[in-house]
């Protein structure tokens, strides 16, 4: 069975005897999606796509998501990476409201013991008045007291609370190791896309150079009377057309720079980045059996915590039908002169047992328990559909990438026929056995499919990252946390350059 709790609590021996007195909840048995939906949905030995792909060992639940970007093995994007982690202002912003529920928890908590306050006041009044009760005149007071009040928390209302904020605080911790791996994955995949600009962007340059040269030769054959004026319109065209075409990816290499800048916390202004084109060695994706999504992705595991806090909150729903008890007490020194203060005769004290029984309440503690009833169940509905979004997630990226593999062989066969037939066709040209239309219809069809054959090899790419993303991020359970899941009620640290 999983872990149901990636934050670990320490409690007291103090805490401990609190509890003891506080008595029991009244918090429904928890039944967990985990076993009574998720396992059952994903009681199947393989994905149908998984074919062909590797197999690997899965962490524990809970684990932090490992640097699955290094499968790549690009140290330009480690280096991404890795100031995406230092100055992305989202995962800063989502590490602080894991800190902002791990203090709610501290609160809710705070309610289980004894609150004490201190009294201490001096007060001067005088009267005037012959009608006064007292005696006219100056009266000096001098109060130095304590006073203490505690809910006893009999049926567990409170510890519910605290149950719920605990788990709330949880989920948040799984939301931040979302966050990281959506931004990971957003770094990857603009930078793959980054590195597809770069090679149309090369093959276009090669691609002008020989269009260049092209325009010459028809011009040279022009003058020749061997080639017409249509000819060299033609050779024109096409330098043009590759032309502009150089120009736009340039234009979609400064946009993929520029998000890249703002993905690690940089103005694009100040942020210079250069990679190399793709290389068609793609990494191999270790696989997993379904039941694995339960404890790799950080989106379902929070989506299980917050089952579990609504659960926690009913229990306090409950305990709201039952009678309140608390008791108020104090004690302190109080006299007319300040060297009397401390006196044993200034001594007083009291204590104040107070029970409060709702008797009449117009159905309102019935209506809230029934509302987070239908909270509870929204919270399961919604977990469902998560555990149904990632098998969907998983699957579809399998089911490209497996199709994609087969498309790519094609696409590379078909890029070199394309390149045989513009070759032929160029030496027929050459010899006068064809005109420049087939010559250019010719290259215009091989520039087509060698782009389409880069897209193609980008599009596998990035692929590979939405499969890893739905998979819940890296395989390696021996990485320590960006954000170290330490007591919820010890401060964390931020982590290293935030």
């Amino acid at each position: 069975m999983l872990r149901k709790n990636i934050v670990k609590f320490s409690e007291s021996s103090a805490a401990a005897a609190v509890l003891a007195l506080c008595g029991c909840t009244m918090i429904p048995d928890y039944e967990n999606p985990e076993e009574t939906y998720g396992r059952a949905q994903l009681d199947i030995p393989e994905f149908k796509h998984a074919d062909g792909l590797g197999k690997s060992a899965s962490p524990a639940d809970g684990q932090p998501k490992g640097s699955w970007w290094k499968i790549f093995g690009d140290s330009r994007l480690d280096a991404l990476m890795d100031l995406c982690d230092k100055r992305n202002p989202d995962i800063a912003a989502a590490f602080h409201r894991v800190e902002r529920a791990r203090e709610a928890a501290m609160m809710s908590r705070s309610e289980l013991y004894p609150h004490l306050s201190s009294a201490d006041y001096y007060k001067r009044d005088g009267r005037s008045s012959v009608q006064a009760p007292v005696a006219t005149g100056t009266y000096h007071s001098w109060v130095v007291g304590l006073g203490t009040t505690w809910d006893l928390d009999l049926f567990g209302r409170i510890q519910s609370l605290v149950i719920r904020d605990r788990a709330l605080a949880e989920a948040s911790y799984h939301l931040y190791q979302n966050t990281m791996l959506a931004l990971h994955a957003r770094v990857a995949s603009e930078y793959f896309a980054l590195r597809q600009c770069e090679s149309e962007i090369r093959l276009l340059q090669q691609t002008l150079e020989v269009r260049k040269k092209q325009r010459d030769f028809v011009a040279k054959r022009k003058m020749l009377k061997f080639a017409s004026g249509v000819d060299l319109s033609r050779a024109q065209l096409q330098e043009s057309e590759a032309a502009s075409e150089l120009k736009s990816l340039l234009r979609r290499r400064d946009a993929c720079v520029n998000r890249l800048a703002i993905l690690v916390g940089e103005s694009p202004s100040k942020f210079k980045f250069e990679c190399a084109p793709l290389s068609e060695s793609l990494p191999k994706i270790p696989a997993v059996v379904p039941s694995e999504l339960l404890e790799r992705r950080p989106d379902i595991a929070a989506a299980e915590r917050e089952v579990f806090a609504a659960n926690a909150k009913i229990g306090s729903d409950t305990a709201a039908f039952f009678p309140t008890v608390s008791i108020t007490g104090d004690v302190g020194f109080g006299a007319n002169k300040i060297e009397n203060l401390l006196g044993a005769s200034a001594l007083a004290w009291g204590v104040s047992p107070q029970v409060y029984i709702p008797v009449f309440q117009a159905g309102k503690i019935y209506a809230q328990k029934q509302t987070d009833l239908a909270a509870y169940r929204e919270t399961v509905e919604r977990y469902k559909s998560k555990v149904l979004a990632a098998i969907e997630e998983v699957e579809t990226s399998l089911s490209n990438i497996s199709h994609m593999r087969g498309e790519y062989e094609e696409r590379a066969r078909t890029t070199n026929f394309a390149k045989q037939v513009q070759n032929f066709t160029q030496r027929e040209y050459e010899l006068g056995n064809q005109d420049y239309f087939a010559v250019s219809d010719a290259q215009r069809q091989a520039l087509l499919h060698e782009r389409e054959q880069i897209k193609l090899l980008g599009a596998r790419y990035r692929e590979c990252v939405a499969l890893v993303m739905s998979l819940g991020g890296g395989w390696s359970s021996s990485e320590s946390p960006q954000l170290s899941p330490k007591g919820m009620y010890e401060r964390a640290d931020m982590p290293e350059g935030k």
